[in-house]
């Protein structure tokens, strides 16, 4: 008697503009764990928000479409066309593990006499040329009391700064810092972890720099890549329509990962990252940084 398996596999997602004019109260994040409702903002450096297509889509589009070398390490992209980049946004966004925040670089400095509202991030708040990327988390395990750092993407205008590493302090205090007066949506998580492939040693420096412990060197073939995407190549013992299958498949990749446990954040991580902020901020004037305004 043959066993029963209903399973399908989902339809892929209809390429469209998702949520391209959706407001910020209408946009569900469908996240697992609570959102911050404070501010999440470092002094003089970035503040983060949870990404909300209809403010922060078509910017980030413009900063990922003009330096396309910034998806190298990324599993997707680049997008041709705007509705490309909203539905990889809108997969992420009905993957409950996941959640995408926007950062805002408050270290640029405007001569050009628009007023800015630093109390809101919206239209007629904080301007667009500020948008310096998305950071995010995914793979997140309410029962297991953890997540995974991830969709890291700061374009060349805000690399080399204090942006990286100032949006992932504010990330990791939210998700390792216990529930407080002064932060109550903190999460109190007991384990952030950071898969990186293994041959991408700035990020897994990154990491490092920001007192996450590597735990695996070259975790051999730990995910499929698209075929678009540069990867390990496969091995010479796949042959014939094998071979074939899985080269429609995609390349391999193999990863390092790092983490940072919640005895490891309370026994100086957390003042780590800390000393990391606490170092003073390069102010940079707008107009002086390639790329960042129309010329």
């Amino acid at each position: 008697m043959p066993y029963l398996n209903g399973y399908t596999a989902p339809e892929p997602l209809q390429e469209e503009e998702y949520h391209a004019s959706t407001p910020r109260e209408g946009y569900d994040l469908n996240f697992c764990y609570p959102v911050p409702e404070e501010r999440l903002e470092t002094k003089g450096g970035v503040r983060i928000v949870p990404l909300t297509p209809s403010l922060h889509g078509a910017r980030l589009f413009q900063l990922f479409s003009a330096g396309p070398d910034g998806f190298r390490w990324l599993p997707y992209g680049p997008f041709p066309s705007y509705a490309a980049f909203l539905t990889l946004l809108e997969l992420a966004r009905r993957d409950s593990g996941t959640l995408l925040f926007a950062v805002y670089d408050l270290a640029l400095e405007f001569d050009d006499g628009v007023e800015e509202d630093f109390e809101v991030e919206a239209a007629g708040g904080l301007r667009e040329e500020r948008i310096a990327g998305i950071v995010g988390v995914l793979k997140s395990v309410p029962a297991n009391r953890m997540t995974e750092i991830g969709h890291l993407h700061i374009p060349a205008p805000f690399q080399r700064t204090h942006v990286l590493t100032h949006s992932i302090s504010l990330v990791l205090s939210w998700l390792l810092d216990a529930p407080s007066p002064s932060m109550p949506s903190a999460l109190g998580l007991r384990r952030v972890q950071w898969f990186a492939n293994a041959s991408n040693t700035p990020s897994i420096r990154a990491a490092e720099r920001l007192g996450l412990a590597k735990e695996g060197e070259h975790l051999a073939w730990e995910r499929t890549l698209p075929p678009a995407k540069d990867g390990i190549g496969l091995p010479a013992f796949l042959q014939g329509k094998r071979r074939e299958d899985e080269l429609k498949r995609g390349s391999g990749r193999h990863s390092s990962v790092l983490a940072m446990g919640w005895d490891r954040w309370e026994e100086g991580g957390r003042d780590k990252v800390r000393g990391l902020v606490e170092r003073e901020v390069k102010v940079r004037k707008a107009r002086e940084v390639p790329g960042l305004l129309p010329a």
